[in-house]
């Protein structure tokens, strides 16, 4: 006999005190004080309409995210999550990729049966269809994967007698591409997601101290929570070398002058390491994989895919669905056999 260990996953709710809710909410600055400026998102509420299909019957509006009890956003944020958009309200791009810009080709829009492509996207019609292991928010099986890079492609058909670059064969350099060219990767469980957009928020502060602290023809080393990201250097002239710089994003690394320092902000999002926050990640996520345009990222008033619908999601949608995966529990390893007092007593010490 032999004591298993599982992976259990704590359903308790995570003390929001720890880590802070203002990276997750959008600023007030700019929010219309007139309800008719921001658009009625209600609908038919409180009407059963037949033939009417959507996954997400009432929107917030903008400025409801710094008014409601966060019991109320953190709902709506799972209803986000766990929805099945459709056409009516959205669901689909017809005219956009899932990198967010126009198709190559306008005249083969991806409506039926171009609609879904499984390599290219989009590629599900809800968030909970591949995180939801072993629950809602968690990650997916080897059939959920998310193909990236391949969202730059209108339609992935490998058909090599395609001539239009970026339709469905030819890269950007009208090379014929092949499955292998691009990346399958498991769909991560967000569990434990706000703690680690928290820890590089404060890795980044860290770093930044060491940089604004060197001086033209200092060089010092880099290093935040016992971490060593090598080190940076100022020129005598007061511009900037971070040929020396460790396990940071090249984009965090830009600096065109003296006066313009390398930002050294961590991005933990993304094999990558290209996003910075569950917002964005969100917002990327909701074009990428299942059509819907944020008003956040594209505008308001926006429709980039031309499917007729603008504003798909709020900003104040963007918040709630944002709140919910950042308070998502961390997961801790267990014994079975205290597993369950964990479940449903919330008794973390069980697991020690």
């Amino acid at each position: 006999m032999y004591k298993q260990r599982t992976l259990c996953v704590l359903l308790a709710s995570t003390p929001l005190w720890l880590f802070g809710l203002a990276p997750f909410v959008a600023t007030a600055q700019d929010t219309p004080s007139d309800p008719a400026e921001q658009g009625d998102r209600s609908g038919d509420r409180g009407r059963v309409v037949i033939g009417r299909e959507v996954g997400v019957a009432d929107h917030l509006r903008n400025g409801d995210e710094f008014h409601r009890p966060l019991a109320q956003l953190l709902r709506h944020g799972r209803t986000l999550f766990e929805a099945v958009f459709t056409p009516q309200e959205g669901g689909g791009r017809p005219l956009s990729k899932g990198s967010g810009a126009a198709v190559s080709d306008p005249s083969s829009p991806l409506v039926f049966p171009r609609a879904f492509n499984r390599v290219s996207a989009m590629d599900a019609n809800s968030c909970g269809s591949c995180h939801a292991v072993p629950v809602v928010g968690g990650g997916g099986h080897f059939t959920a994967n998310a193909v990236l890079i391949a969202q730059r492609f209108d339609f992935l058909t490998f058909d090599h007698d395609d001539t239009v670059v970026l339709r469905g064969a030819l890269d950007e350099r009208g090379v014929p591409v092949k499955l292998q060219s691009f990346n399958s990767r498991g769909s991560l469980g967000m569990f434990g997601s706000g703690f680690i957009e928290m820890l590089a928020r404060q890795i980044t502060s860290e770093l930044r101290a060491i940089r604004d602290g060197t001086a033209p023809g200092e060089s010092r080393a880099l290093s935040a929570k016992d971490i060593s990201y090598g080190r940076i250097a100022r020129r005598r002239d007061g511009t900037w070398d971070t040929s020396a710089v460790e396990g940071i994003p090249a984009t965090s690394l830009v600096s065109t002058g003296a006066s313009d320092p390398p930002t050294l902000v961590i991005r933990p999002f993304h094999q990558s390491g290209t996003v910075i926050s569950i917002r964005e990640f969100t917002n990327q996520a909701f074009n990428h994989h299942l059509g819907i345009q944020t008003e956040e990222r594209f505008g308001a008033g926006a429709d980039p895919d031309g499917d007729g619908f603008a504003d798909e999601l709020t900003r104040a949608d963007v918040t709630a669905a944002a709140l919910f995966q950042a308070t998502l529990p961390v997961p801790v390893t267990c014994r079975l056999s205290s597993c369950r007092s964990i479940l449903e007593n919330g008794d973390v010490g069980a697991a020690r």
